[in-house]
């Protein structure tokens, strides 16, 4: 074999090796269909490691979900309230119901080294299709959530955007990158954002009014502190 033919075949052989490297797994789909989809996505971020494969019911799911609100930015008006002082729940009760019991499917067979991830579609009648989309991994009993798009138009023109996408395949990806703000409610369940900013996990993921980290095991002191307040009613004597 000439010098020239065994340099060109090292080539190829180095060139498939990097090319094994940069490939990434293929995600694991727990749910798909035209309309939403749900996946276990390697993280190419994970660091030293995610801690997964998890146990999170999907009534633990639920509740998280129903605690995220966002506070939206209209591009004339500055930020500007949906619903109460708080801002507009992320998620409808329709979406939480459906979404939920698929999250919980997903952390279960996630690795160390994977986040799940959700895509969500509905119908607008003035606006069209609209995107919810995001991903969530656990770290030593934090819950991170990573909101990229809510109920966002795949059309949405601002500041950087001048055409329409779809982020179904990298549902991190925001649609108008400064269309909103992400809050929790209790916000003792909430741990500050500037209580992690040293922590290397962190660092990784850099847009803080996309990103919650969640205390779960101060979620679910207050889910008990509410009941307790909040006792059921009596059932009626027969």
């Amino acid at each position: 074999m000439s010098r020239w033919l065994e340099e060109m075949v090292g080539w190829i052989i180095l060139a498939a090796l990097v090319t094994g490297c940069v490939a990434q797994p293929a995600p694991i789909v727990i749910h798909e269909d035209r309309l939403d989809s749900i996946w276990v996505k390697f993280d190419p971020e994970a660091g030293a490691g995610h801690s997964h494969p998890a146990q999170l019911t999907p009534e633990q799911m639920a509740l998280v979900l129903r605690g995220v609100w966002v506070r939206h930015r209209d591009i004339v008006g500055g930020f500007g309230f949906f619903g109460d002082k708080e801002g507009a729940p992320a998620f409808l009760a329709s979406e939480i119901m459906r979404l939920a019991p698929y999250l919980s499917q997903a952390f279960k067979k996630a690795s160390p080294r994977d986040m799940v991830t959700f895509y969500l579609t509905s119908g607008d009648p003035r606006q069209g299709k609209l995107v919810t989309s995001g991903g969530l991994f656990l770290r030593n009993g934090h819950l991170y959530v990573i909101l990229a798009n809510v109920r966002t138009s795949p059309s949405s023109v601002q500041y950087e955007n001048t055409y329409e996408f779809d982020p179904r395949d990298d549902p991190l990806l925001p649609i108008a990158r400064r269309k909103f703000t992400v809050g929790f409610t209790p916000d003792s369940a909430r741990v500050p954002n500037a209580h992690l900013r040293r922590q290397q996990e962190y660092e990784r993921y850099v847009d803080e009014s996309k990103l919650l980290v969640i205390d779960l095991k101060q979620l679910a002191e207050a889910g008990k502190s509410s009941t307790s307040l909040n006792p059921p009613a009596a059932t009626p004597a027969r």
